[in-house]
């Protein structure tokens, strides 16, 4: 079965005219030394709330992360003032999150490349991926490999697909599998999805649809879409499991509850079955009428390396 599946500016000017107006205030000078201070603070502060990453885990945890696709163009000023007051590299980082969502590749690779400079993983996983579009996998490869082996979470998946597909190193199934298997231990739906689906399709090792279905299972559980997918053709046809068709027109419900189209037309094909119940004219909470039927708003395929 077949699962689902810039160029570098050198230059990275921060901005300083918070400072300026600081210094041009007609106050005394332990003043504004202290306006400075609260000011740097504050910025700091807004930065973390602004562009914190949620797989970053060295990220301030005082407060909630933010999907890259979310971060607004407020927190690109914020950060600015944040990394150049202190010099820390996870604002460098965060800065460069919310210039890339700000479609400013150039800035972003270069306060990337200032937060890999002072060793921040989750900024290696970033400057990777942008140096993989750049053509260079085996500084993408490098760049993982380190980030992976300080414990974060998503450089050791992306490392898993490197391994798989052999991006920037020659292909090891041992190795994409180990890789793949501690960022699922770590947390990682999308790394269990594609543990399953190697298991699944049986061409990098022998095909083992028990252990296909126990990931796909786990992923599931996580709220990954490509696993209930997979889970819901394997009940629905007795792929290495008892055929069971209210269980794969489950799978298909929760899928589509959480806007696969592909999940909402197979649910769709179970109601008009009779396998579950088709809605009331006055449904509000079940059935295919109820259901998101657009993209899920991902920012990366389920089988390709991420950013984040």
């Amino acid at each position: 079965m077949k699962s689902r599946a810039t160029k570098v500016n050198r230059g990275f000017a921060i901005l300083t005219g918070a400072t300026v107006a600081l210094c041009a205030l007609t106050v005394s000078p332990d003043a504004a030394e202290r306006g400075q201070l609260v000011l740097a603070s504050a910025m700091q502060n807004e930065c973390d709330q602004l562009a914190g990453s949620p797989y970053d885990e060295q990220r301030n945890d005082a407060f909630s992360p933010v999907d890259i696709a979310k971060i607004g163009n407020q927190a690109v000023d914020a950060c600015r003032v944040a990394f150049e007051t202190s010099g820390n590299p996870r604002y460098a980082y965060q800065l460069g999150r919310a210039l890339n969502n700000a479609n400013q590749p150039d800035q972003a690779m270069s306060a990337y490349d200032a937060a890999v400079k002072g060793g921040y993983a989750a900024a290696k996983v970033n400057f990777g991926m942008l140096m993989g579009r750049l053509g260079d996998e085996q500084a993408e490869f490098q760049l993982y490999t380190e980030a992976a082996t300080s414990g974060n979470r998503l450089a050791a998946y992306n490392l898993g697909v490197a391994y798989r597909d052999g991006l920037g190193t020659q292909p090891d199934v041992k190795k994409a599998l180990n890789w793949f298997e501690r960022a699922a231990a770590a947390g990682d739906d999308t790394a269990a999805f594609n543990i399953g689906a190697i298991y699944d399709e049986g061409h990098l090792v022998p095909q083992d649809d028990q252990t296909a279905i126990a990931w796909y299972d786990l992923a599931a559980q996580r709220g990954n879409t490509d696993a209930m997918i997979n889970l819901g053709l394997m009940y629905e046809s007795g792929e290495g499991i008892s055929a069971d068709a209210k269980k794969a027109a489950e799978m298909y419900r929760e899928a589509a509850q959480k806007g696969d189209v592909f999940g909402a037309y197979k649910f769709l094909q179970f109601q008009q079955a009779g396998v579950v119940p088709a809605p009331s004219q006055d449904a509000t909470s079940e059935g295919v009428n109820t259901l998101v039927l657009k993209q899920g708003d991902v920012e990366t395929p389920a089988d390709a390396a991420k950013e984040i």
